[in-house]
């Protein structure tokens, strides 16, 4: 080879040199600072908490605990099933990125005539090419795949604890529902008694047929109340059976007891407890993982891939008697990202990462507003629910017997008795309500922790 050809060969190798090196820096460039992870939990999964109790049969099943819905839920409830199927979507990622090569190899084949002297000769050229992955993307794509795989198991989490607080929340109500109807059954009785002893005392000339209307008017009025109680109780157990997946319309009897009310624990603990278990917090810290999984994955995609190949060409001789040439060649090419070095993949991957790494703070910040909110919903429940407990409901049969007791005596007339009658009603109306508040605000505070929020020797509300 002459100088100048040695002296251009070596000038384009510089050029093509300098090129990638100036490519490779602004590629370099483009990568956003690492944002840190697991600032508020473990960027790891952790399994919702589900209580041990015996599968239910829900053919066979007469009666239904807490502990036996919340199991079944967890393995039937349509809105979780739908969750782990859409889970199965990031499988397809993972499947892509255990194949190591970037691409299929391509095979080439030329088929054609060479016509020299005025004869032809056939030719033959076959090849077949293979993408290089050099930068580490592979194992890059691996990482992200499965970090994609991570955050679609932690959504389902989410879905299940959701799950498990709707059911403990409904459980209750149908619990405090069930007290509803047998306090309405006792109003009933107590306005069918004196229905009955206006009927008497107007039989006997004693009272003025005209205390049978506000008689009949207050029977009407308590089995209104009961009929509406028997409607929510159902109501109640047809929505449970919709979202634990129960294959009946209906959900049998509930069997279980509401436990004693407590105040919430310090908001301290409170959040240090959240921070520690909500499926919510660590679904936000494994995305912002799998940003950064992705991040890395567009970094490399920004460093060349060559291509390698093997060609095989046979040249037929033009020329009488001449032999056909075998031409064997090994090929090498290396892409020059001039101007396309994956900026605007890395741009959008950065992005991605800022995106959430706002969404966790934002995630978090909510959280921390809404536990505060719930327990003092908690302590402000607890404290309406002492007002009636502490008077009104404890002698509550006592004073519907003395009523009634006063009214066969003819100390009180029946307008009284309606009056009384219907102010017990309505003070037993407000602490049922207190209670309902009670147990779904302490349901609502258990939820937004993450896992159970009494002690394990208690039955949790």
């Amino acid at each position: 080879m002459t100088g100048p050809s040695r002296r251009g060969l070596a000038a384009i190798s510089t050029i093509v040199g300098s090129m990638m090196v100036w490519s490779g820096c602004a590629s370099a460039r483009l990568g956003a600072a690492r944002v840190e992870s697991s600032v508020h939990a473990p960027a790891a999964l952790v399994e919702p908490y589900v209580p041990e109790a015996e599968p239910v049969e829900a053919g066979t099943a007469t009666t239904v605990t807490l502990e036996q819905l919340l199991v079944y839920a967890d393995a039937h409830a349509p809105v979780i099933q739908t969750a782990r199927a859409r889970a199965g979507v990031s499988e397809g990622a993972v499947v892509d990125a255990a194949i190591g090569a970037p691409s299929n190899p391509e095979v080439g084949l030329g088929v054609g005539g060479r016509t020299s002297g005025g004869g032809t000769g056939l030719e033959v050229e076959v090849s077949v090419q293979q993408q290089l992955a050099l930068s580490g993307e592979p194992d890059a794509r691996r990482s992200a795949a499965a970090a994609d795989r991570r955050v679609a198991e932690a959504e389902v989490n989410e879905v299940r604890w959701a799950v498990h607080g709707e059911v403990h929340r409904l459980f209750v109500d149908v619990l405090l529902a069930v007290e509803r109807r047998v306090l309405a059954e006792r109003f009933v009785a107590f306005s069918k008694s004196l229905r009955e002893v206006a009927g008497r005392q107007v039989e006997a000339g004693e009272s003025s047929p005209l205390i049978l209307l506000v008689a009949d008017a207050d029977l009407a009025q308590t089995r209104e109340a009961l009929v509406e109680s028997v409607q929510l109780e159902a109501s109640l157990r047809a929505r449970v059976a919709g979202v634990v997946g129960w294959p009946s319309a209906t959900l049998p009897p509930v069997r279980g007891e509401l436990p004693p009310l407590r105040r919430a624990p310090e908001v301290s603990a409170l959040l240090e407890t959240m921070a520690a278990h909500h499926p919510a917090v660590r679904t936000r810290e494994l995305s912002v993982l799998a940003r950064q999984a992705g991040l890395e994955v567009e970094q490399r995609e920004a460093s060349p891939q060559p291509t390698i190949g093997l060609g095989y060409g046979r040249e037929a001789g033009v020329g009488v008697g001449e032999a056909a040439a075998h031409v064997w060649m090994f090929t090498a090419s290396v892409p020059m990202p001039l101007w396309r070095a994956n900026q605007g993949g890395q741009r959008r991957a950065e992005a991605e990462l800022d995106v959430a790494d706002k969404a966790r703070a934002e995630t978090v910040m909510q959280l921390r507003s809404e536990v505060v909110q719930a327990a003092i919903a908690v302590n402000a429940a607890a404290d309406r629910v002492e007002l009636y407990t502490t008077g009104v409901v404890p002698q509550l049969a006592e004073n519907l017997a003395l009523l009634q007791r006063a009214y066969e005596l003819g100390e009180v007339d029946v307008h009284q008795v309606s009056q009384t009658r219907e102010r017990l009603l309505e003070a037993s109306g407000r602490y049922l309500e207190a209670r309902v508040t009670y147990f779904e605000s302490a349901a609502r505070l258990e939820g937004l922790v993450g896992t159970e929020l009494w002690s394990v020797a208690e039955v949790s509300p």
